[in-house]
């Protein structure tokens, strides 16, 4: 089941290096039919992590959204529902699990972990599964018998899933997102599929049509209106697009907050006068968090994941005047380091970090050691980020060029 996990770095990642999953969840009201969102909150209160996938209840008051509390691994035992209500957020230790979901009736949850679909009351506890899977990644419910489902295999599958006879039905391979319900009497879901085009699939007389394909950078996470229209965001932008006018996605709304530039996700409140975002924070604080996974790694001695927060052609000068060029060789004299050194540690410590004017790139600068038990270096660094905007429309920062010098 490492599919799920996958499908989340290629929200935060480029083709040559890992991206910390760092997002945030904002909660605002909307004025719909003019498009004017205010009095934004961050109500995951910047926690450090994967705060995201945002449900508003029936009563359009309160929210639930899954947080991140151990390790971020697929079978969603490392995350956990957060209710939200009245200003008080409240995380629910035993609702372990991706996709918190209120039932219609907003009296309890549908939780996704371990590849299957669970229920849970208002207090967490669990109640029963509900479907009888192993594979599932995503979800969308018509009833107790009848489900949408994306599957976390190699095909990536969107299935029609029969609860009474446990039966899968495919109806598309490659996708790349969870089938969203359509509202009214319908039948039908959209998704993403290959080639970032926006497919629906009619349940009753099951069929799969392709609607669009989407033209900007995107996860393609995207919600349905009650006007019968789909938002979908990119970088700092959320577009409209109306099946009416299937080739023109227009931009409703772009935000200028420093910690609003990489939107991957909307959820509306069934009255559509309030609006969940989902985010990665400011350029900084991405670059903070990735210093802290890199100290993080070479503390766990895994050169290769230390690596994949360095651009491919990155250099580094060490201490000793040794020029490092491209990411293979900084992994290789990492193993070469640790197998000498077992217990050898670098820590990296960050005391300023600025971006440029152009938003492109950033320096940081801080302090460095690396100790042992035949050693103990400490001195100062500056390294450079360099930015690029990911196919999901997401800001990642990889590192460019380093220096370390050795004062002590």
């Amino acid at each position: 089941m490492r599919m799920r996990l996958a499908v989340f770095l290629a929200l935060f990642a480029t083709t040559a290096s890992s991206q910390i999953l760092t997002t945030e969840v904002w909660v605002g009201d909307l004025a719909f039919k003019s498009f004017v969102v205010t009095n934004l909150v961050n109500v995951s209160n910047d926690h450090p992590g994967y705060d995201n996938q945002p449900a508003f209840f029936p009563d359009g008051k309160s929210l639930v959204y899954t947080s991140q509390v151990g390790e971020l691994v697929d079978t969603g035992l490392g995350v956990n529902a957060v209710l939200v209500a009245n200003g008080t957020s409240t995380p629910l230790p035993e609702a372990k699990g991706f996709s918190p979901t209120p039932t219609l009736d907003g009296k309890q949850l549908m939780i996704l972990r371990e590849g299957r679909v669970w229920l849970h009351d208002l207090q967490g506890k669990q109640l029963q599964p509900l479907t009888d899977t192993s594979e599932a990644g995503y979800y969308a419910r018509f009833d107790e018998r009848t489900w949408v489902l994306f599957m976390n295999d190699k095909q990536r599958r969107i299935v029609i899933y029969d609860a009474k006879t446990k039966a899968l039905d495919t109806m598309a391979v490659n996708a790349s997102t969870a089938p969203y319900r359509i509202p009214g009497a319908t039948r039908a879901v959209t998704f993403v599929g290959e080639g970032k085009t926006l497919q629906r699939l009619d349940v009753k007389k099951p069929r799969v049509t392709t609607l669009t394909t989407i033209p900007f950078k995107t996860g393609g996470h995207h919600v349905w209106t009650s006007r019968g229209t789909i938002l979908m965001a990119s970088g700092n932008t959320i577009y409209e697009w109306s099946p009416a006018q299937p080739n023109d996605w227009k931009p409703v709304w772009k935000s200028e907050h420093p910690d609003l530039q990489g939107i991957t996700r909307i959820a509306l409140s069934p009255n559509a006068d309030r609006i969940a975002l989902v985010s990665t924070p400011r350029d900084a604080t991405i670059i903070r968090d990735s210093r802290a996974a890199s100290n993080r790694f070479l503390a766990e001695h895994r050169p290769d994941a230390t690596a994949s927060l360095y651009q491919k052609e990155a250099t580094v000068i060490t201490s000793k005047n040794v020029r490092l060029d491209g990411r293979a060789a900084i992994e290789k004299l990492l193993t070469e380091q640790f197998a000498e050194r077992p217990d050898l540690v670098y820590v990296r410590t960050p005391s300023s970090i600025d971006v440029s004017k152009t938003g492109d790139v950033a320096a940081e600068r801080g302090t460095w050691t690396a100790h042992a038990s035949t050693m103990d270096v400490r001195g100062e660094y500056l390294a450079v980020w360099q930015r690029e905007i990911t196919d999901s429309g997401t800001p990642s920062w990889t590192i460019r060029s380093e220096l370390f010098v050795a004062l002590e």
